[in-house]
């Protein structure tokens, strides 16, 4: 793989460290993140929850508080109706908890994938308004093209409340009230980039504030810092660009994550190994805690997630967890299957196509684990992938995965005439087609490839952001890439190297075989180094290698080590 290193404009670099009296070395991490400015580097390096920008700079916001206090005031059932997946669960569990502390306690439901489909569908609806008198419907990580469904609601007299981040496939009327930011113009707001969970945090933060005004005493006693948990789980496992107030509430939600009394979270923390004798990291959420979650909506039952975080019992919060745990298990057993049926079948169909489409039928084909297996094709060969699995006799449901720099989004634009359903983000997509349209699709998407950019992307490559030396290899380093944190879309963990050096020890692979450990001496003791499935690719022992690695803190037996995580070696020039 190519090594990229970085270029950085020295004097910008020489000016951030004396003004902000910083090391270059993070000075330099801070330009390469397009800081030049002291005030905003500072802003980036000290977030406060204060630099959150007024909820009701939202547009439609204050609306969509008027009419929840409405509801509040008159008693009125509100039904909440989220989506399965991280992001759409956290969102509902924080404006339920919310709510019921204001005297308005919610009904709510969650899509059952197989059966009801994505976000507010027709399914969802007719479940949902089984449980009471219900005057308000809100809708969370989902309704920004349910067209059909605010009809529904209208004609029934309920009113309907759209909280969602997804991209619009057509002009929307003015009913219902949308908070998306993604319908109005982008004048560089520091909300445009929330997800669900960021905006149902600002609607609960404007009600708070709403009321709090009007002197209620129950929002006098909210404290909003026990749901960031929630609004940075939504964050981070959505995958939004960690800048701006993204940055803020996932900082901030990390530091409570760990601390956080609830049960809920306490016992999903520790089902999944996370000690909270420190501040998790978005990695723990990413790679732990997010996949856990999200097992429970691909096998179809994700109100095990939701009532883990709603539960106040802890007994009753451990066995729940280990649900989660089984779930996530069993989600990895169908996710490996299916991931080489996936790749088979594209290198035997596509080896020459800038993109995928692949489907199949049977058990290892879950609706639920697609959108998992198109990323991994997608990191594999380079390339947009859709992954699609049978939902009943004629329908086929399924996610694609693009590459940077190519939107999805527009690419099933250029394709909706074969399709059922289908949106998402130019990364991320959800799609559903009958059967006899899948070959008419496949060629339309490889068209529409071709339309967009010529058919080709760029070769991947390891952006290179500090070179240093095995001296360099010492704990303060590690502190000073931590006020960067926590890492994520738009702000990437940095990526190291260290260039003409020699392992200390030979390498050996631990594990199952498939990794291998190292160790570099930074001149005065051993500093350990790991490499994730890379042990067909061993360095040789007594030669010069160049390492690109991530330098992270590896905690065993209540102990704190260096470690680094390999990306990649190469011989030295």
């Amino acid at each position: 793989m190519l090594w990229v290193e970085r270029k950085a404009d020295e004097n910008s670099v020489d000016s951030l460290s004396q003004s902000l009296s910083i090391s270059p070395a993070l000075s330099r991490l801070l330009h390469l993140r397009g800081f030049d400015f002291s005030d905003s580097a500072l802003d980036f390096l000290k977030p406060k929850l204060a630099h959150l920008a007024d909820p009701f700079e939202i547009p439609r916001l204050r609306e969509a508080v008027l009419r929840i206090i409405k509801s509040i005031e008159s008693r009125e059932g509100i039904l909440l109706v989220g989506d399965y997946d991280v992001d759409g669960i956290t969102s509902t569990v924080l404006v339920k908890k919310i709510l019921a502390t204001l005297g308005s306690d919610p009904f709510y439901v969650i899509p059952r994938r197989k059966d009801e489909g994505y976000g507010l569908t027709k399914e969802i609806l007719a479940r949902g308004l089984k449980v009471g008198d219900v005057k308000l419907v809100i809708a969370l990580d989902c309704g920004t093209n349910s067209f059909e469904e605010a009809k529904i609601l209208a004609g029934k007299g309920i009113d309907l409340v759209v909280v969602d981040h997804h991209q619009a496939k057509e002009e929307l009327p003015e009913e219902p009230i949308m908070l998306n930011p993604h319908l109005h113009p982008d004048e560089g707001e520091p909300w445009r980039n929330l997800c669900t969970a960021g905006l149902a945090f600002k609607l609960i933060h404007g009600l708070i504030k709403e009321l709090r005004e009007r002197d209620c005493s129950n929002a006098h006693s909210v404290d909003l810092k026990k749901i960031l948990p929630f609004v940075a789980l939504g964050t981070i496992a959505d995958l939004v660009p960690l800048r701006s107030e993204n940055r803020i509430l996932a900082r901030f939600g990390l530091k409570h994550l760990g601390k956080n009394p609830e049960p809920g979270l306490v016992a999903l923390l520790a089902a999944s190994g996370i000690a909270t004798n420190h501040c998790p990291e978005s990695e723990d959420i990413t790679f732990k805690l997010a996949p856990r979650i999200n097992a429970c909506g691909r096998l179809n039952d994700p109100e095990v997630a939701s009532s883990l975080f709603l539960e106040q019992d802890r007994e009753i919060c451990v066995k729940l967890a280990r649900q989660m745990n089984d779930y996530n298990e069993e989600r990895k057993l169908i996710e490996a299957q299916l991931t080489d049926e996936a790749l088979l079948m594209a290198k035997e169909k596509f080896s020459d196509s800038p993109g995928v489409v692949v489907c199949g039928e049977g058990k290892a084909w879950n609706p639920g684990v697609v959108g998992i297996v198109a990323g991994k094709m997608a990191n594999s060969l380079g390339k947009p992938c859709l992954v699609l699995a049978q939902a009943d006799e004629e329908e086929y449901r399924g996610s694609g995965r693009g590459v940077p720099g190519f939107d999805l989004v527009k690419t099933l634009a250029l394709c909706k005439e074969h399709l059922l359903h289908w949106g998402g983000h130019p990364v991320a997509v959800g799609l559903s087609l009958h059967r006899q349209n899948i070959d008419a699709f496949t060629k339309a998407f490889i068209r529409a490839i071709f339309e967009q950019n010529g058919g080709t992307f760029e070769d991947p490559s390891l952006q290179i952001d500090l070179t240093i030396s095995a001296s360099d290899l010492q704990p303060e380093l590690l502190e000073e890439l931590y006020h960067l944190a926590p890492y994520g879309q738009e702000n990437p963990e940095p990526l190291l190297a260290i260039r003409k050096t020699q392992l200390a020890h030979p390498a050996k692979k631990v594990g199952s075989g498939e990794h291998f450990q190292f160790s570099l001496h930074n001149g005065t003791r051993l500093i350990q180094g790991i490499a994730w499935k890379m042990a067909s690719k061993i360095p040789p022992a007594n030669t010069e290698i160049d390492l690109a690695f991530r330098l992270r803190w590896n905690e065993w037996n209540g102990r704190k080590n260096l470690q680094m995580v390999l990306e990649d070696w190469k011989l030295s020039a």
